[in-house]
């Protein structure tokens, strides 16, 4: 049985008519009326030309017809099928409305277009690698010093830099990420040999089956940033040093001393452990600077932090705490090894006396010792009280001796 237009249109979803070959609608439906009107008013050529074609040679025709309104018009999809022969020719025109299509394949081309110019302009570069680790993709500004053809087709791991023990090459590269990867930091040597710090965000490719295809990502350029960050954590470690030493010497200051001593006193005596506090000054000093000069005064400081620093192990805590005067604070020391240091600090006195004395006034040190409490709390600045006495202690015994305070009465000795 044929085709009957009388019965089809009507029903047909879609604007439809029948249509002479004239243009006129023998049969049509309340859905064709716009179509009809932008035709007759000559608004649609192209559509009116396929339908002259499909009339002449009794070939179906297929064109798009854009008909105008709100929201960018209606898209619609025709289909002109010829029907009868000779003067009964006619043209069956149904048409879908396209719409949709038409504005997603307009959105799909504006998103391409936008991810081009937004690659093309961007100071980071786009990349996607191969299966064999070969870039198939880079920014078309390119990358590293190379341009975007010089790069297609490279192995991605000859882009990496030299890694040494503080910088390992990752177990696998963002290039060849198996997993979406955020922010990994990695190190790529630039075409003049130069290496720079990249932030690199990726994700891998797969096919619909799940299959592994290579990995596609954006790298950021971050050498000058982490160059700004480390020149402040220099600079913040530097400020730290300064804040918490003698300029002078290097030793520690006064401040920084107490902060740690006064932690080391509360470990102790929670710990039943006993330490060591020498407080030394320099006899005779006064002389030096008045006669040689105060460089020369400066040296003999120096001299003694020098030799300071060479008594202590590393536990051991030293400073300049003002003008000639230094504390040493010695970890889990008993009697015996605040004697020998005593004692050593007496020879670098006798040192300082053949290299920097004025005649008729030796140079020494005065040393006085105690140690921690552990039957009770004490207060850095009580300790260093009792040092203080213990060095004017030997003074008055005579300059470049030593006194080493006893235990109280009801400790034990160590």
């Amino acid at each position: 049985m044929g085709l009957d237009p009388a019965l089809l249109v009507p029903q047909f979803p879609g604007p439809a008519a029948l249509l002479a070959d004239d243009g006129a609608a023998l049969v049509a439906n309340a859905a064709a009326a716009p179509l009809l009107d932008a035709l007759a008013e000559q608004k649609l050529p192209g559509l009116a030309a396929a339908m002259t074609a499909a009339l002449r040679d009794g070939q179906m025709r297929q064109d798009r017809a854009d008909l105008p309104g709100p929201r960018g018009g209606t898209a619609l999809q025709v289909t002109l099928i010829p029907m009868g022969d000779g003067a009964e020719r006619r043209v069956l025109l149904l048409a879908r409305d396209g719409t949709l299509e038409r504005n997603l394949i307009n959105a799909l081309m504006q998103s391409r277009q936008l991810f081009k110019d937004l690659v093309s302009c961007s100071t980071d570069f786009a990349w996607e690698t191969k299966a064999d680790g070969r870039l198939g993709f880079v920014s078309p500004r390119g990358a590293l010093g190379y341009t975007a053809r010089e790069l297609e087709g490279r192995n991605a791991r000859e882009l990496v830099a030299a890694h040494t023990a503080d910088t390992p090459v990752p177990a696998l590269l963002p290039f060849e990420a198996q997993m979406p990867q955020d922010v990994a930091e990695m190190f790529l040597q630039r075409k003049d040999g130069t290496v720079g710090c990249f932030e690199v965000s990726c994700l891998p490719v797969r096919d619909p089956q799940g299959n592994w295809l290579g990995a596609r990502g954006v790298a950021r350029d971050v050498t000058e940033a982490r160059e700004r960050v480390d020149a402040l954590r220099r600079a913040h470690k530097q400020l730290n040093k300064l804040a918490s030493t003698d300029g002078l010497t290097g030793l520690l200051n006064r401040r920084a001393f107490l902060a740690e001593l006064e932690k080391r006193l509360g470990r102790h005596l929670r710990n039943g452990l006993r330490g060591t506090l020498i407080y030394f000054d320099l006899d005779n000093f006064k002389k030096v600077n008045d006669l040689r000069g105060h460089k020369v005064g400066d040296d003999v400081l120096t001299h003694v932090a020098d030799a300071a620093k060479r008594l202590m192990r590393g536990v051991d805590l030293a400073s300049r705490i003002g003008g000639d005067e230094f504390l040493l604070w010695l970890e889990e020391t008993d009697r015996s090894a605040a004697e020998s240091i005593s004692q050593r600090l007496h020879e670098i006195g006798r040192e300082l006396d053949a290299l920097f004395g004025v005649e008729g006034f030796p140079l020494g040190l005065s040393v006085g010792a105690v140690f921690s409490r552990l039957d009770e709390a004490e207060t850095t600045e009580a300790l260093i009280a009792r040092a203080d006495e213990a060095m004017y202690a030997a003074k008055k015994g005579g300059k470049g001796r030593s006194h080493i305070a006893p235990l109280p009465d009801h400790e034990g000795q160590t």
